[in-house]
C-alpha cells in the first residue's frame, strides 16, 4: 500500500489510447505473448486511461480486449491484469468486499480505498457496491 494517501498510480503523460491499443495488439498478435509490453502498458496507465484503451482496441480492431488478455495470459498475471482492466469502481468495489469478507478486516484496503477518491467516485463506488 502507498503511504501518503495517495494513489501509485498516476495518469502517464502524453496518453494515446490509439498508439497503447497498437502496443497491446502486436504484444499478443501471432506465437507467443510479450507480457512485458502488456504490462509495460497497463500498469502504468490510470484506471480512466485503461478504459479508454479498451474502448479504443474494440474500435480499431472489433476485439474485445480483456477475452483477448485472458486468452493469452494465465495465472497470477491473468488475474491482476484482469482486475486492472475492471471500470473503477467496480474494482474499487471488489477490492473494499474482499477486505471485509471473512474473519478480520483488511483496513489498509479499506484506507486506500476511502480516503483516497473524491466525492464523485465514492458516489460511483456506492452505487457499484450496492448493486454487486
Amino acid at each position: 500500500m502507498a503511504s501518503g494517501g495517495a494513489p501509485t498510480v498516476k495518469e502517464a503523460a502524453n496518453f494515446n489510447a490509439e498508439k497503447d491499443s497498437e502496443v497491446l495488439r502486436k504484444a499478443m498478435k501471432g506465437l507467443g505473448t510479450d507480457e512485458k509490453a502488456i504490462i509495460n502498458v497497463l500498469a502504468y496507465r490510470s484506471c480512466e486511461q485503461r478504459q479508454a484503451i479498451k474502448l479504443k482496441f474494440k474500435s480499431m480492431y472489433g476485439r474485445d480486449l480483456v477475452k483477448d488478455l485472458k486468452s493469452e495470459l494465465g495465472g497470477n498475471l491473468e488475474n491482476a491484469v484482469v482486475a486492472l482492466m475492471e471500470p473503477c469502481e467496480l474494482l474499487d468495489a471488489k477490492s473494499l468486499r474482499s477486505a471485509m469478507k471473512g474473519a478480520g478486516t483488511d483496513e489498509e484496503v479499506l484506507i486506500e480505498v476511502l480516503c483516497t477518491r473524491t466525492n464523485a467516485e465514492i458516489d460511483a463506488l456506492k452505487k457499484a457496491y450496492k448493486s454487486g
